[in-house]
């Protein structure tokens, strides 16, 4: 099948969402036949019946049988996965042609049909879709990004021009900075509107969009035509006195902090193009950089000039133990601090959170300190490690992306009055008494109020917590919104041994057999994450991620859920299906056991009810 015109094919559709209905009635407008499709979903059930009227809807792997021509257009992640088990199940042959239209992946993800013999072709259409027939007249004169093994390139030119659109040739090693520079042109400037007509409404200024309407379309029409030429405003006049008044008016409201985050990013970009182009001299570019460096707010972690290469931290480490110590060093930080608040007894897992807040912020401060109003047993409380020493040193490790700040009070300074006299406490409300807190009574309300006082005693601009604790993270989140505290929660990945386990202080305590059964827990997250990527409702997603820790020899199980990120409800699989709920939700997944008498929890978001693109 080397010719340039593929002739009459037998076409089969994996995923009919918008993009695979809307392609493969395409394709049957111009001659080909479309055998088979599938799809789980009312919407896509929806879509084959009146995109491709009569088509049969068929398992995917019938739907690769039956088919010369195959479209894999489901989700990106899950591309890899689904032609790997049609692959193991017989669905590919030698011949066959095999297609994704993912704008990130080329042809390496279809290795599984290619080993099969099929022909493996990349085909992205540079544009969106609505899954109905108007697409279909769209498609005329739209850019279609190709990429193929050389021998086989003109199929896919072919494909794409009996469809009416313009095959454009990315090679393999290509295909992420395309699909980065398409999703950074179209994404982000629907963000950048988005918080524009938000700042204008704040201001309450109506009707925003018919405001920025003009200036947006003739600014993207005069970029497409002209170039870094089409370049107007302040920052390309060197006007450092406009830009010093936009950063003071996004910062005097807390609810513009990520504008004032991006409108930073994007000018010390838009400084340093201009400078390329002769727009401003060295010494205003230098003026407006250190503006844009120095302005109190939320900074951005990229960029030539942004925190994350402008930041270093001093020389060395200052630790201080009282609040009037850390309230002194804390006025000597004039631009953005992360706080990551610690116990102590530091591993990998906690220095991957000081990495994050050094991405984030300019100045970063640890806090150590070990919250007695946390504990319900005095037991525990007394064993807890106390490892100041070595946690200092653990934080010097991390060499330029150490804190500038470590505070390491004593429980006395931080409870001048005894934690039973406390005059005020934060409550952590109906969230706090499910899973971890159900086995925890009053756990929660005791972080909240050390989370709480720390937030007071540091000012961060962002906090930074670890996902792993995803009840904590959620109760944090909540009450920084509840209480209008002007700071950015920063959630950082779980943190993972190299055989997947979590990172935690309580593994070492875990024996050699016990480290084994512990595994469980991350092969049930993975299981979670694998059958959400593929389409799965709560009740699939479930079932499968339960099953890998229920029957878990030496693990006593003690929750596996999905739950709302927000809430902790949890998610029914009969109740609340994703099929019967139209549209697309996060949701976390929490897992806790006993390994060896100790306690283990994993935890990871999933989309569910995505739609096969």
């Amino acid at each position: 099948m080397n010719h340039a015109r593929p002739g009459r094919l037998a076409v089969g559709i994996v995923g009919a969402g918008r993009v695979g209905a809307v392609l493969g009635s395409a394709l049957r407008q111009v001659g080909h036949e479309v055998v088979a499709a599938s799809g789980g979903s009312p919407e896509s059930l929806e879509r084959i019946d009146t995109m491709l009227t009569g088509v049969p809807v068929r398992d995917m792997v019938d739907v690769a049988r039956a088919a010369d021509l195959v479209l894999l257009t489901v989700p990106d992640d899950a591309i890899g996965q689904v032609a790997a088990w049609i692959a193991d199940q017989g669905g590919f042959r030698a011949g066959q042609i095999v297609l994704h239209t993912s704008g990130r992946h080329g042809v390496e993800v279809l290795r599984p049909a290619l080993q099969a013999g099929a022909i493996p072709l990349a085909i992205h259409p540079a544009m969106t879709f609505s899954g109905t027939s108007l697409d279909l007249s769209r498609l005329e004169g739209a850019p279609f990004a190709v990429t193929a093994p050389a021998p086989v390139l003109p199929i896919g030119q072919a494909l794409v021009v009996e469809i009416g659109g313009e095959p454009v040739l990315i090679p393999e090693a290509a295909r992420g900075a395309y699909h980065a520079a398409l999703s950074h042109a179209s994404n982000h400037l629907v963000t950048l509107v988005v918080q524009a007509e938000r700042v204008l409404a704040q201001a309450r200024v109506d009707d925003g969009a018919r405001l920025l309407g003009p200036l947006t379309r003739a600014a993207l029409d005069s970029a497409l035509t002209s170039g870094a030429q089409a370049l107007t405003g302040p920052v390309s006049r060197g006007d450092a006195g406009t830009v010093a008044g936009h950063l003071a008016a996004l910062a005097g409201e807390p609810d513009h902090l990520e504008t004032l985050r991006s409108y930073r990013a994007l000018a010390r970009s838009t400084t340093l193009l201009a400078r390329e182009q002769g727009r401003i001299d060295d010494a205003e570019a230098a003026t407006l950089t250190r503006l844009l460096r120095e302005h109190p707010g939320l900074t951005g972690a990229t960029g030539a000039t942004g925190a994350a290469t402008a930041a270093s931290p001093s020389a060395s480490t200052a630790v201080v133990h009282t609040r009037a110590e850390l309230r002194a060093v804390r006025a000597t930080l004039t631009d953005e601090v992360a706080v990551v608040m610690t116990m102590g007894a530091l591993h990998e897992g906690h220095l991957s959170l000081v990495r994050a807040a050094r991405t984030a912020a300019r100045h970063v401060v640890v806090t150590i300190f070990v919250n007695p109003t946390q504990f319900g047993d005095a037991g525990d409380l007394a064993a807890y490690p106390r490892t100041l020493e070595a946690d200092l040193a653990a934080l010097a490790s991390l060499g330029p992306e150490a804190p500038d700040v470590v505070f390491a009070p004593s429980a006395e300074e931080m409870y001048p009055g005894g934690t039973s006299d406390r005059a005020a406490t934060v409550v952590a409300g109906p969230v706090a008494h499910r899973y971890e807190g159900a086995s925890r009574p009053g756990h929660f309300d005791g972080v909240l109020t050390v989370v709480a006082k720390l937030l007071h005693l540091t000012a961060p601009d962002v906090a930074v917590f670890g996902q792993k604790d995803a009840q904590q993270l959620a109760l944090v989140r909540g009450m920084v919104a509840a209480l209008d505290m002007p700071l950015w929660v920063l959630a950082a990945p779980v943190a993972r041994e190299s055989d997947g386990l979590a990172m935690s202080s309580r593994n070492a305590r875990l024996s050699s057999v016990g480290r084994d059964s512990a595994l469980a827990l991350s092969r049930s997250v993975a299981a979670a994450e694998r059958i959400a990527r593929a389409g799965g409702t709560v009740a699939d997603v479930l079932r499968a991620a339960r099953a890998e820790v229920a029957d878990a020899d030496g693990v006593a199980l003690d929750y596996a859920d999905l739950v709302d990120p927000g809430t902790f409800l949890p998610l029914d699989g009969d109740g609340d299906d994703p099929a019967a709920t139209p549209g697309v939700r996060e949701a976390t997944y929490v897992v806790a056991a006993v390994v060896d008498g100790v306690r283990l929890i994993d935890t990871t978001t999933v989309v569910l009810g995505a739609r096969p693109r």
